[in-house]
């Protein structure tokens, strides 16, 4: 054994030995060297003799010769053009073909008949933004006379754009009696607000800065120093029946046609000596109503909407529109059911021959033909506001139905109804009461202040005007507000140089003398607390009225808000609340203590699609100290969310939603 076979023996190695054990140290290596591959190499010589070799090195020449291994060119064309292999060809051919139309046919009926995720709705401009109005009148002098006019409010559209207002809307401007506001002529605006140039260029502004514009339309009545109604009294043609007139009963000058009152609790007959008849009024005797059942009055009011249009107004607010037709046989309201009283006031009567006849919904109609016709010229909607009074189940009316839309956006007051007193539940009712009566796809519109109501601050108390302002402009509508009410400000008195006494507040813009409101001289009695509630100390205050405000409006693009689900997690005497929910989109919820305690809410359990945990993303101007307080958008705990009285906020957080 020699020495290998012995140490394989120590170590206890039992297999058979290697040939290459048994070869020569050459052999050896040229085996190693061809063993494993194909390409074999191939030693030819080893010529040692006149080589000088240095270090023992040798010549060697090597030849690599290829081996194929599997069937040559011509062996395969053999079978080539056997019929087993030309059908097994034809067929894969044809089975490759008919698969992929297969697969191309699947792919279509799946995408043609799978249900489909619903498109993305979408919102037209007046469902997007909030409605602000203005009274040209109080909002900005730019000559120093006292009275507001078109180019001071041009100068200040950009305070507009500031707060995010999308929508201006205009209260009349034409030329009317300064007296009585009531028109006297319709296309023309009062000179007292500068010239039909000035209006052009205020229009032109904004649509420069895209923003809409919506103005007053009044066809219910005119002044009684309107051409039409000095023509009708002297029975001049056509003119003679445009206005609502009748003879007495007895035939006497003190016994009116019927026991009609009109809204200020007088009679709503007016004896005219010229004419020798009684003429109707509704608003007063110097606004006589003008007669709706006449074509030739129907024909006018037409074409004063077609000019408007014309002038690039993008929609119209009908004043008084459920007072527009009264019933032709003139015939006696009833009293309520309660009332026995010999001297009834207005509110006393069931007023069903002349409120929201079924004739005024055939006006609209006609309104809303022209202005189809403008909106398919221009691509841009042009919409019909209507300013209603009656019963809410009549009120609706006007939206129309789910396949003819008459107006876009009757006005819903019932949030003016709510005060300092309201409790939540009473807050929830107003805001559900109208969208439950409304027809299929109706949008809402939530109204926040007027000229026709007592400002929102002197309504609410000025410690709630942020938590009404975030319940309006957090639920789904259209939230139409009042100038000044962003600034908290209460009613007062503003005493014109024409001697006329307004209860409209002028706009209050800085310090200076008027609160900026004008630039000289006037008899203008301002606010009392002008030097606090202006637009001025408010820009630089970061948690003023006015900047909690613009931060509402500026979440209105949020798709909770646009198309999201409305809902009450917890609503009792003293706490209202709120969600706006959409999937794959922050949720919102807004909370408000409407009582006059201070309280800790827990929202555990109270709605499946609230998490634990919400952040911070308004506050009331009036929540100043705690958790909510701490930095700009603190992360809360909605099990434990302190409020003082009066105090609100709005919440951001991500909704949950249950497969």
């Amino acid at each position: 054994m020699d020495k290998g076979d012995e140490q394989a023996a120590c170590n206890g190695d039992q297999h058979e030995a290697d040939p290459i054990d048994n070869m020569d140290e050459n052999a050896a290596a040229k085996e190693k060297l061809t063993a494993a591959d194909p390409n074999k190499v191939k030693f030819t010589s080893v010529n040692l003799d006149g080589y000088d070799g240095k270090n023992g090195e040798a010549k060697v020449d090597i030849h690599v010769t290829q081996t194929t291994v599997g069937m040559g060119k011509e062996e395969l064309l053999k079978y080539a053009n056997e019929p087993f292999w030309v059908r097994l060809r034809m067929f894969l051919f044809i089975f490759f073909w008919i698969s992929w139309i297969a697969m191309l046919v699947g792919a279509i009926v799946i995408i043609l008949l799978a249900p489909r995720c619903p498109p993305a709705p979408t919102l037209k401009w007046y469902q997007k933004t909030a409605m602000y109005q203005v009274d040209v009148e109080t909002f900005k002098d730019s000559d120093g006379d006292g009275i507001g006019d078109f180019k001071g409010l041009a100068s200040k559209l950009d305070y507009l754009k500031d707060q995010n207002v999308g929508t201006l809307m205009l209260s009349a401007f034409y030329t009317s009696d300064s007296d009585t506001d009531a028109i006297v002529k319709h296309k023309e605006v009062d000179s007292r607000f500068g010239t039909l140039e000035d209006l052009d260029e205020l229009l032109n502004q904004l649509k420069e800065k895209d923003i809409k514009l919506v103005i007053d339309f009044n066809p219910n009545h005119s002044s009684d120093k309107h051409p039409w109604f000095a023509a009708s009294v002297d029975g001049q043609q056509p003119y003679s029946d445009f206005y609502v007139w009748a003879e007495s009963p007895a035939n006497n000058e003190h016994v009116p046609p019927n026991n009609w009152l009109s809204v200020e609790g007088d009679s709503a007959w007016t004896w005219n000596k010229d004419r020798g008849q009684f003429y109707l009024h509704t608003f007063g005797p110097d606004k006589p109503d003008l007669n709706l059942r006449n074509e030739l009055v129907r024909q006018e009011l037409r074409e004063i909407v077609k000019y408007w249009l014309e002038k690039g107004v993008d929609g119209l607010k009908v004043v008084a529109a459920s007072h527009l037709i009264e019933d032709e046989s003139l015939r006696d309201e009833p009293l309520a059911a309660d009332k026995t009283v010999n001297s009834p006031k207005y509110k006393d009567v069931n007023h069903i021959y002349t409120v929201d006849r079924p004739e005024n919904l055939g006006l609209f109609a006609e309104w809303r033909e022209i202005l189809q016709n403008f909106t398919a010229s221009t691509g841009i909607p042009k919409i019909l506001m209507a300013e209603v009074s009656g019963s809410l189940n009549t009120s609706v009316l006007y939206y129309g139905n789910e396949t003819f839309t008459l107006a876009e956006l009757p006005i819903n007051t019932h949030l003016t109804e709510i005060n300092e007193m309201s409790s939540g539940i009473e807050l929830q009712h107003h805001l559900d009461l109208w969208t439950k009566h409304s027809p299929e796809g109706a949008w809402p519109t939530l109204l926040v202040g007027s000229k026709k109501v007592q400002r929102l601050a002197s309504r609410v108390g000025e410690e709630l005007v942020d938590g009404m302002h975030m319940v309006a402009f957090i639920a789904k509508g259209t939230p139409i507000t009042y100038y000044g009410d962003e600034l908290g400000i209460t009613d007062t008195y503003a005493k014109f140089p024409t001697d006329k006494v307004s209860s409209e507040t002028v706009m209050l813009w800085s310090n200076e003398t008027y609160g900026g409101f004008t630039n000289g001289s006037s008899l203008l009695h301002v606010h009392p607390d002008y030097q606090t509630h202006n637009v001025e100390v408010q820009e630089n205050d970061k948690q003023s009225h006015m900047k909690i405000y613009r931060r509402l409006l500026a979440l209105r693009g949020q798709p909770a808000l646009n198309f999201g689900l409305q809902a009450y997690p917890l609503v009792t005497d003293e706490i209202f609340s709120m969600i706006r929910v959409r999937k794959g989109s922050p949720g919102y919820l807004v909370v408000v203590n409407m009582g006059g305690n201070s309280t800790v809410i827990d929202f555990t359990g109270k709605s499946s699609y609230l998490p634990e945990v919400a952040r911070v993303e308004i506050r009331s101007k009036n929540l100043i100290t705690g958790i909510l307080a701490e930095g700009d958008h603190p992360k809360i705990s909605l099990n434990n969310v302190p409020l003082e009285s009066k105090q609100a906020v709005v919440f951001s957080f991500v909704p949950i939603f249950e497969d």
